[in-house]
């Protein structure tokens, strides 16, 4: 490529409409949803951090609703 070639290139005059326009919102709706799954992410990270320093364990079976033996033996017959 010759000097004045690349001297043509470099002095083309540049168009002041945009390249890109997203008029539907697409391309920001998924970047909002992006942020928000990355932003949960981030919260449940640091709360099992948390948990995890605080040294408490988290049992979840205690929060499970269970069927206890006299809940079950009211249809017996007498």
């Amino acid at each position: 490529m010759s000097r004045h070639a690349l001297r043509t290139v470099t002095t083309m005059p540049r168009s002041s409409a945009p390249v890109f326009v997203d008029s539907t919102g697409r391309r920001a709706r998924w970047l909002r949803i992006l942020t928000a799954l990355v932003c949960l992410a981030f919260a449940l990270y640091v709360g099992a951090m948390a948990t995890g320093l605080l040294d408490t364990s988290l049992d979840l079976s205690t929060a499970m609703p269970t069927i206890t033996a006299s809940a079950s033996a009211t249809g017996s017959a007498g």
